[in-house]
């Protein structure tokens, strides 16, 4: 198998073979989660602490731990894998640290502030309302390329394409020479309507690569092919910053996987929701942020289309953040641009907007006494104190164990160990004893408190763009997103919620679940003239463009091996009322070429979607409508797992899943109370079980406040109804043992 070309061992109807295996791992920053799947679909799930020194370790840990669980060997599932998935938060580690390569940047004389003055949007773009509140105050971001790093050239090219001042090479060499000797390890250049004509930039990098050739070069115009100065320079800047980072990871990762005896190429998550060959990153190391999240929404989409639920809110809480998406009508929101630590790129993405609320967020007091939780992590390493492994800080996992949610004997169907009493002495040093409570109430303050994190978010993305959360379901997965659904999902009043079987690996399992995707933009501002002999001339120069740009995604694939029959292209435009400054994106209704009817349609679904937005009658019918960009995106159809049939099995009695009795701790019932436990992968479909109870999975688990109730569907989901009710409002007291009515009832 030579390096860059995808595997794909599938039958005659797509799927993989059923002597073979799909791995996929998903990169976190507390956990690496692995998911296998073999022919038959059946499936695997296993978890590793991850392991930011030495990544490969904390992967192959977790496909070892699926491995063991099914009764497999690792060296086994890796010589018999089709495909090697991986999800990962390298780059994004590298950008919120500021970790990533010396980078210098080449750009047109004269504009060498370009990253310095940015825009106006950049002052506060990726803020949070707190912030935005003290706007006078905040400052831009320092661009990850500094103004000593940065060296402009004597060239110049026209909005048409036309050399005005050709390129002094000399001056260029120079240049590099320059930055070089200040020590940077990657380079970009972003030259001045380079995404029109691209030879000054084309002449530059290869002049870079052929002098100094451990040099990681990008050209913008490699990149985007979209107006926009500050941003473009930004994108291509932040691309050539990340480059060495995730070359080194994914050289890391490739060695470790053939040296353990998998054949194939790594294929990563990208943002915008599909798999990429790793060589094929080399130079797009700016698509792979946010890559985790994307695969959470892919999972929670697939998951919709097969229960019925079109329109889904995605909480994905792991060890260090909370990722909030939405499915709107079975589609995830994409975003032409995405941010990532204040930095504004042109990259499209699946939107998953993420705040510092995970199992590791650290609980602390302010001055005023004031508590705390997050933004800031214990991440892997410590960890939670319950880890045992040196944190000494409050942590959320911290507080969920003090509670009884998660079971310390169980965690991870008992392969790692956790210390309630290390937890219950951070909490009582850190929290209880400085604020004069309990250590179960200063627990339940932080639980609390995290969970009313969790619902502003999911409010913003739905309330605050205009969604009613009343016509969404909730679907929680990672690790810590099922221990807190039930606490904050009832006060965002979803439909219901559902808790899917694979939801500590649930964005891993995403990952498996997504095709091969590149994209491709250029920029092309025309208006849509209204005669006849003016629409002609558009169409005739869209199909031109539309065709370069298939080309261009096609060479991408045959680079990698993908056979022709694989292929799939979805045109869209970009369009605009004439003197307004944001555009909608519309997809083309057709595979062939443009004529007058796909016009037709192309702009009344323009109109449509403008006054779905802005509201009935927001349109213009009078006003010039024009196009800004054109934009395809390819799309690989990768060998597919069988689908899972629905159960058929009868329904049991739930007492089948029966764990016995612990100690929990209820709010609404005043404290500590023996509660049943069952386990998640022994309930059948139809088992329903009413609160107070807890449901404990393989690295998770549910409580069930009491006047909550689950119920497995025939896909084995666990969904949830019910507001968590206390049983003191009716006679304002507390009694010393709960009532009948108080006590859990199972049913069959």
């Amino acid at each position: 198998m030579s390096q860059g070309t995808v595997k794909m061992t599938s039958t005659s109807d797509g799927a993989i073979a059923g002597d073979t295996y799909i791995v996929s791992t998903d990169s976190g920053g507390t956990f690496v989660d692995a998911v296998i799947l073999d022919g038959a679909g059946n499936l695997m799930i296993g978890k590793a602490p991850t392991t930011p020194d030495d990544p490969p370790i904390g992967i192959l840990s977790a496909v070892g731990a699926a491995a063991e669980r099914a009764g497999l060997d690792l060296n086994t599932v890796l010589k018999r894998c089709a495909m090697f998935l991986n999800g990962t938060t390298v780059t994004t580690n590298a950008m919120i640290e500021r970790t990533g390569a010396r980078t210098g940047l080449i750009t047109t004389h004269g504009f060498e502030d370009t990253l310095i003055i940015g825009r106006v949007r950049s002052r506060w773009v990726g803020l949070d309302e707190t912030a935005l509140a003290d706007f006078k105050n905040v400052e831009r971001p320092a661009p990850v390329v500094p103004r000593s790093l940065v060296r402009g050239v004597s060239e110049r090219i026209d909005c048409f394409g036309e050399v005005i001042v050709p390129l002094d090479l000399g001056e260029a060499e120079n240049a590099v020479d320059e930055l070089v000797s200040q020590g940077i390890e990657s380079l970009a250049i972003c030259l001045l309507w380079s995404f029109v004509n691209a030879e000054h930039e084309s002449a530059i990098a290869a002049l870079a690569r052929r002098k100094y050739p451990d040099l990681y070069v990008v050209s913008s115009g490699d990149l985007v092919q979209s107006m926009g100065e500050y941003e473009r320079a930004n994108t291509a800047a932040v691309d050539a910053y990340l480059g060495p980072t995730l070359s080194r990871y994914l050289s890391r990762i490739g060695s470790s996987l053939n040296d353990a005896g998998y054949e194939g190429e790594l294929l990563v998550m990208q943002s915008i929701g599909g798999l990429a060959p790793a060589s094929g990153l080399l130079q797009a190391a700016v698509t792979t942020l946010q890559s985790g999240p994307s695969g959470g929404i892919v999972a929670a989409q697939k998951l919709g289309e097969q229960i019925a639920e079109p329109n889904v809110i995605t909480a994905d809480m792991g060890g260090t953040t909370l990722d909030v998406g939405i499915v709107v009508d079975g589609r995830p929101q994409t975003a032409k641009t995405s941010v990532m630590a204040r930095n504004l790129l042109l990259v499209p993405a699946v939107e998953a907007i993420s705040i510092g609320a995970g199992g590791g967020s650290i609980a602390w007091l302010d001055s005023a006494s004031a508590l705390h939780v997050g933004p800031q992590s214990q991440g892997s390493r410590p960890g939670p104190a319950c880890y045992g492994r040196g944190g000494t800080l409050p942590t959320v996992t911290d507080a969920d164990v003090v509670l009884g949610y998660i079971n310390p004997d169980r965690f991870l169907g008992g392969g790692m160990e956790l210390h309630a009493d290390l937890a219950r002495e951070t909490i009582r040093t850190h929290i209880a004893d400085p604020m004069g409570l309990s250590v179960e109430e200063a627990a339940q303050a932080i639980y609390d408190i995290v969970n009313a994190h969790m619902a502003d978010l999911v409010r913003s993305v739905t309330v605050g763009r205009g969604f009613d959360p009343r016509d969404f379901a909730i679907v929680a997965f990672g690790g810590c997103g099922p221990t807190h659904c039930t606490g904050f999902g009832p006060d965002c009043q979803p439909r219901r919620i559902i808790v899917p079987p694979a939801a500590p690996v649930f964005s891993a399992l995403g990952i498996s679940q997504s095709d091969i995707k590149h994209f491709n933009t250029r920029t092309f501002v025309r208006p849509v003239g209204k005669d006849e002999t003016s629409r002609t001339e558009l169409l005739s120069e869209v199909d031109t463009h539309f065709d370069e740009l298939v080309a261009l995604t096609t060479s991408q694939f045959e680079q990698e091996g993908i056979p022709p029959e694989r292929r799939h292209f979805v045109r869209a435009v970009d369009i605009r009322y004439r003197k307004q400054v944001h555009e909608l994106t519309i997809p083309v209704a057709t595979s062939g070429g443009m004529d007058s009817t796909v016009l037709a349609r192309l702009l009344d679904d323009f109109v449509g979607a403008y006054e779905r937005i802005y509201g009935a009658g927001a349109s213009i019918a009078a006003a010039d409508i024009e196009f800004a960009n054109l934009r395809v995106e390819g799309v690989a159809k990768v060998p597919r797992i069988l689908e899972t049939p629905k159960s058929d099995q009868q329904p049991a009695s739930p007492m089948a899943a029966h764990l016995g009795k612990r100690k929990v701790w209820w709010r609404h019932l005043g404290g500590f109370r023996d509660t049943d436990a069952f386990q998640l992968e022994k309930l059948a479909c139809g088992n329903r079980i009413e609160g107070p109870a807890i449901i404990e999975s393989y690295g998770t688990s549910i409580p069930l406040h009491p006047g909550q109730s689950a119920q497995v569907d025939e896909w084995l989901n666990l969904v949830i109804e019910g507001t968590p009710a206390d049983p003191r409002r009716a006679t304002g007291a507390l009694t010393a043992e709960p009532s009948k009515d108080e006590k859990m009832r199972v049913e069959a």
